[in-house]
């Protein structure tokens, strides 16, 4: 059954949305102009939504993680700068004060290795004033004695004295500068222990000639001491 072209208009106009219709062999040339599958851009009868969102650009985001990215390398690049210059600056510092404390400690041992040495030079000289004041009080004792008894027992403390000087020297650690004045006074102390020695047989045995020998000894004895004490004062100057 065929239908004319108004009843179809007729048809249309009553619907109130388009309607996509397939048209037989017969009816499409009359139905090409007027109706159309997809409305036209614009249309009313395109939906609208009533708050559209814009959308962002797709390069925003980028854009602002680039920025974030510049900022934060640049102030990570100004505290690692400023980190650098504080890390040097106390590198040149730790530096400077090991060169400062090597320098004081070098000072310190040198100051110590010249109280040790005057320690012992001190030391040296005390152990002789107190071992040559006994034996100079017993050498004038000796001088001094007129009877057999007073002589022998000064010679003998003479001996003794000149004994323990001779073996107080001997274990003391003598100082290089005082090498030469000890062993000039090692020498004299053992003429005069040789001599203190001869007098004591002379008097027990009332030989002259003994007595005179050791005396001469002794008297020598003193003498190569004084001429030590004076080589160890001046090398203590």
């Amino acid at each position: 059954m065929s239908s004319s072209p108004q009843e179809f208009e007729g048809i249309v106009a009553l619907r109130p949305d388009p309607v996509v219709l397939q048209p037989g062999p017969e009816v499409a040339p009359a139905l090409e102009p007027e109706a159309s599958p997809i409305p036209p851009v614009g249309s009313p009868a395109e939906p609208v939504t009533p708050r559209a969102k814009r959308s962002r650009p797709s390069w925003l985001p980028t854009v602002a993680v680039g920025a974030v990215a510049i900022i934060a390398s640049s102030t990570l690049g100004y505290l690692l700068y400023g980190t650098a210059n504080h890390r040097d600056s106390l590198g040149h510092e730790l530096i400077s004060t090991q060169v400062a404390l090597a320098s004081t400690k070098q000072d310190l041992s040198t100051a110590q290795a010249g109280a040790a040495a005057r320690k012992q030079v001190a030391d040296y000289v005390s152990l002789y004033v107190v071992d040559h004041a006994k034996i100079q009080t017993d050498y004038e004792t000796i001088i001094n004695c007129s009877k057999y008894s007073e002589c022998r027992t000064a010679t003998q403390q003479f001996l003794t004295d000149m004994q323990a000087f001779q073996s107080d020297r001997a274990s003391a650690t003598v100082p290089r500068a005082l090498a030469n004045s000890d062993g000039m006074l090692g020498d004299a102390l053992s003429a005069a222990i040789a001599g203190a020695q001869e007098l004591i047989a002379g008097l027990d045995n009332d030989d002259v000639g003994k007595i005179k020998e050791g005396a001469k000894k002794v008297d020598a004895a003193m003498l190569s001491m004084a001429k030590a004490e004076s080589t160890l004062g001046t090398a203590i100057r």
